[in-house]
């Protein structure tokens, strides 16, 4: 499949991210939907939790964060940089191939990269910090999440989500509000190299003790 290299300011700093060039290249290669490998795109939801991200800096310093569904990986490299342990996760190898590809050409070094499936989730580490960029387009995937998020948020800790404004994403997010989740929502407009603004939903979310 085609690459390409875009160069973003996040944070004040230039970032270098690699990812397949376009949706029609991934189509190009597979005729099953299912198989289909968005997360090796850049997504305007990445960069709009990257920037969160950047924003909070020493907040996030010394914290445990754990990104799922990292794709080319760009949210997981700025929360590195700002001084965080951070766990990458990802059902593509190709994806954690391109992450640590991404990380390299940043200078970036000390990521944990986890390839795992959401249906068959072991890990038991609890985290500061759950991030996902443009991880709830799909309904069935919402039970698995929702396991991971109790199963692997610590006390206190909090969720950070983007989604560019879903039917199905926030309909999720009233779900677990009515399961006790909080969350807050802010709305942004962010725009890819070349590309055309788009809006993102950032979804900050928090489960009381």
């Amino acid at each position: 499949m085609p690459l390409e290299t875009v160069t973003l300011t996040v944070g004040g700093r230039t970032w270098r991210i690699t990812a397949v060039e376009n949706q029609d290249a991934l189509l190009a290669v597979t005729d099953n939907p299912e198989r289909i490998r968005y997360g090796l795109l850049l997504w305007e939801s990445a960069v709009a939790l990257a920037e969160v991200l950047a924003a909070q800096g020493a907040a996030i310093r010394g914290k445990e964060i754990l990104e799922l569904g990292a794709g080319a990986g760009l949210p997981g490299l700025v929360a590195r940089a700002s001084g965080a342990a951070v766990w990458q996760t990802d059902y593509e190898e190709s994806a954690l191939t391109l992450a640590q590809f991404n990380a390299a050409q940043n200078q970036i070094e000390g990521i944990h990269y986890v390839a795992a499936d959401w249906r068959n989730w072991t890990d038991d580490r609890r985290y500061d910090l759950l991030l996902g960029a443009d991880i709830l387009y799909e309904r069935a995937s919402h039970p698995f999440l929702t396991t991971i998020f109790r199963r692997n948020l610590a006390p206190g800790g909090r969720l950070l989500l983007a989604d560019p404004d879903r039917p199905q994403a926030l309909a999720y997010v009233a779900q677990l509000e009515q399961e006790g989740w909080r969350f807050e929502v802010e709305v942004r407009s962010v725009a890819l190299p070349a590309g055309a603004p788009r809006t993102v939903l950032l979804l900050s979310g928090t489960l009381p003790l």
